[in-house]
């Protein structure tokens, strides 16, 4: 039954408020033209899909605080009551040397360039000698390596040269709302005692998009991973430093229990004595969905791109390891203007698609863009 109960909250369909009100107003007057082309039947009709939006309004309003359901500002809200404040896009910035005639003053806001062009504003007065420090004008992960900032584009008398000897500091682009919806279900884990847990969400919280932990406390092996050995796999590191990785496994990890993987780094414990921690960099495999799809709701605009949308969101979730189960996907699909799925095939970019599951190993993860997904309506 729509509306609230203890199972929760669910929304009145649009066909059932119709119904409802064509049934009163029969009751009231017989023999009303309901038929669609008829102005009382426009009029239900509108009235009935204001209805249906208001019950949809107040489902929303019923998850705003469900992690898994709410976006925009309530999913935000819900991480600041959990003390993890969304992650917003910053700009690269760096440290130049500049030449010129002692004693000129080079305004905040004049404007220099790396050698692809990107520009950098001068974050405050500086008078030469003393050096400049610049803050990239687009957000993003724009490279400062040293060496980058070559030009001077603001020109000015006793200003000469511009130049950078050191690496800049690289910027980030915004969180995406299901990587903010991963990193607040993931952080919470701090609370746990469990190994496992507690590694994974410091992991997270390094902004490792993808992190899982395997603990073979057997005495055999199992798979690529020894007895009594902790196995680590990342996804994509983006900004995250690889010793960064090691030294938060080191902090977490039982006294005495060995790591595996392909790669090493030496970092030091709190005493200063050196350990190698091993660790597996995951491989992004790359999936493709072919959907053959009819809409039964007339009113299906845009339900394509919501459907792309769900799909790259759901996939992208995905820890390392996790397959890539084609049942699951019907759910994304299917509340789109009632989609009816005619045909849905997956499988890795560039091979065979089948109406199968995806089987993802310990060392890879799925990713998937709006390109890797092609929606047939009929």
């Amino acid at each position: 039954m729509a509306g609230l109960s203890r199972a929760g909250f669910e929304p009145e369909s649009y066909e059932n408020i119709k119904s409802r009100i064509e049934g009163k107003l029969e009751v009231f007057n017989a023999g009303f033209d309901f038929s669609p082309e008829s102005p009382d039947g426009q009029l239900i009709g509108i009235m009935s899909y204001e209805l249906f939006q208001c019950w949809s309004q107040l489902s929303n309003v019923y998850n705003s605080y469900n992690p898994d359901f709410a976006t925009g500002a309530g999913l935000r809200n819900i991480g600041q009551l959990s003390g993890l404040p969304y992650g917003v896009a910053s700009r690269s910035s760096a440290v130049c040397e500049v030449t010129g005639t002692a004693g000129t003053v080079i305004p905040q806001g004049s404007i220099v360039l790396d050698a692809v062009g990107n520009e950098f504003y001068v974050a405050f007065d500086t008078t030469i000698p003393s050096n400049i420090q610049v803050v990239a004008k687009v957000a993003g992960p724009t490279p400062v390596l040293a060496g980058t900032i070559i030009a001077i584009q603001t020109p000015l008398a006793g200003w000469d040269t511009v130049s950078q000897s050191t690496n800049g500091s690289i910027g980030k682009l915004a969180q995406t709302e299901q990587e903010y919806r991963n990193d607040r279900n993931k952080s919470v884990m701090r609370n746990y005692t469990s190994t496992e847990e507690t590694m994974q969400a410091r992991l997270v919280e390094l902004g490792l998009p993808q992190a899982k932990v395997f603990n073979n406390d057997t005495n055999a092996p199992i798979g690529s991973v020894p007895a009594f050995t902790i196995h680590v796999t990342v996804g994509e590191l983006g900004n995250v430093n690889e010793n960064d990785i090691a030294k938060v496994i080191l902090e977490t990890k039982p006294l005495g229990c060995p790591t595996s993987g392909t790669t090493t780094r030496t970092v030091d414990d709190i005493m200063g004595v050196s350990h190698d921690v091993r660790f597996s960099k995951a491989n992004e495999v790359v999936v493709d969905i072919e959907l053959d799809v009819t809409f039964l709701d007339p009113n299906d605009a845009g339900a394509d791109i919501q459907i792309t949308n769900a799909l790259v969101e759901h996939i992208n979730s995905l820890l390392s390891g996790e397959d890539v189960i084609w049942s699951r996907l019907f759910s994304f699909i299917t509340p789109y203007a009632k989609a009816q799925i005619n045909s849905l095939n997956i499988g890795v970019s560039g091979g065979a698609l089948t109406s199968t599951n995806l089987a993802i190993a310990d060392d890879e993860f799925a990713s998937i863009s709006d390109a890797n997904i092609t929606i047939t309506v009929t």
